[in-house]
């Protein structure tokens, strides 16, 4: 700026032009132009101009770029995941012609919405576990949550390790036992079968004797992390963090009655409308209806798994669809049996407690206790 204000100001009259330009490295056309914008504009006339084009052919329209902000606000106030990654998701699904994840990064970094921090990247690389089947496990853990008037409650997850899916997120009213962690289990088990095996921490709820042995009476296989080692359950502890987060961008709930409202509809969201990045930035349900499908034997394979919730009748019978009327006894009458049905595999539970296990005739619908007539040997 200095030589450019001395170019300007000076008397050519008395100066050589050309040595001054010569000793200066410049040219003469240089030298004569400065003077000519100092004339026309004083000293604002010496700053240089910018050489960046008027237009760019490349670079994203304002119009994208509002896109790209509006979505990142609303997903976030939505509680959310909003990095780069997922707002171009969200873009390539409404149809609009999105930008690469890097550009929409930069543009998030120019608006301000977005702070790099280099010191977050990883310094290693981990190798991570993952189940080669749908079903094949299931993670399962629990986590606690406030109410409206701070009461404490407890929430029992349950994801597929496979596909991501989360087969159950479960209300419970105060702290977790064992048959809420199996109601929460035969909920999922309605919807997405049944799994090979069943990965859990060591909490009570999770080992106690009623939960393990109805898990093995339909045959899942069950197996704990060692103490102090979440990593172990880092998808269902992941999916903890990603609930509550969404949680929190909400009021809290009164009930127990809303907070489960509020779970079904995070659950659907989860599996069908949010991207994820530990699936190849597909929903977790694309995953767990397109992957190949295992379960604890053969016939949890090839067909489906079915439940239901009876009142058994004055007879000491639970009717069933099929139709079968499976005899449990007179002792259990007008008490609720939950039945899970796979093909024509069938356990039947009541408070809790496998009260029969049996192989449906399907040339018949009685179902009784006994092959022969009259009382047993």
């Amino acid at each position: 700026m200095s030589l450019r204000l001395a170019i300007a100001q000076m008397d050519v009259t008395k100066v050589n032009v050309a040595e001054f330009c010569r000793d200066h490295s410049i040219s003469r056309d240089r030298f004569y132009t400065i003077r000519r914008r100092f004339e026309a504009g004083g000293e604002a006339g010496l700053v240089p101009f910018s050489r960046a084009p008027n237009t760019v052919a490349n670079r994203t329209s304002l119009v994208v770029e509002d896109l790209i902000v509006l979505l990142r606000k609303q997903l976030d106030d939505d509680g959310l995941d909003a990095g780069a990654e997922t707002v171009k998701w969200h873009l390539d699904e409404a149809g609009v012609g999105a930008p690469t994840a890097s550009t929409i990064w930069r543009v998030l970094v120019r608006r301000g919405f977005v702070v790099p921090e280099p010191k977050k990247a990883p310094n290693k690389s981990w190798h991570r576990f993952v189940a080669d089947y749908v079903n094949e496990m299931w993670q399962t853990d629990a986590t606690k949550v406030e109410l409206g008037d701070g009461t404490e409650v407890e929430i029992v997850n349950i994801v597929d390790d496979h596909s991501r899916v989360c087969v159950r997120s479960h209300a419970v009213d105060g702290s977790t036992t064992g048959p809420d962690v199996w109601d929460a289990f035969v909920k999922a088990v309605e919807t997405f079968g049944i799994p090979a095996l069943l990965l859990s921490d060591n909490g009570a709820p999770f080992t106690s004797k009623l939960f393990t042995e109805n898990l093995k009476a339909v045959g899942v296989n069950t197996t704990n992390s060692r103490p102090y080692h979440p990593q172990t359950c880092g998808k269902v502890e992941r999916f903890h963090q990603t609930l509550k987060r969404w949680l929190g961008a909400r009021d809290k709930p009164d009930t127990v009655q809303e907070l489960q409202q509020l779970l079904d509809v995070f659950t659907n969201i989860y599996n069908t409308k949010r991207p994820h990045r530990g699936i190849g930035r597909r929903t977790p349900i694309d995953v767990f209806t397109t992957a190949p499908k295992t379960g604890p034997d053969a016939f949890s394979i090839l067909d489906d798994t079915t439940v239901h919730h009876n009142t058994v009748d004055r007879a000491g019978r639970v009717e069933i669809p099929g139709p079968a009327a499976i005899t449990v006894g007179a002792k259990y009458t007008h008490k609720t049996a939950t039945t899970i049905r796979t093909g024509n595999n069938a356990h039947v539970y009541i408070n809790n407690e496998l009260v029969r296990k049996l192989v449906i005739d399907p040339t018949r619908r009685s179902q009784p206790l006994y092959n022969k007539p009259g009382r047993p040997t």
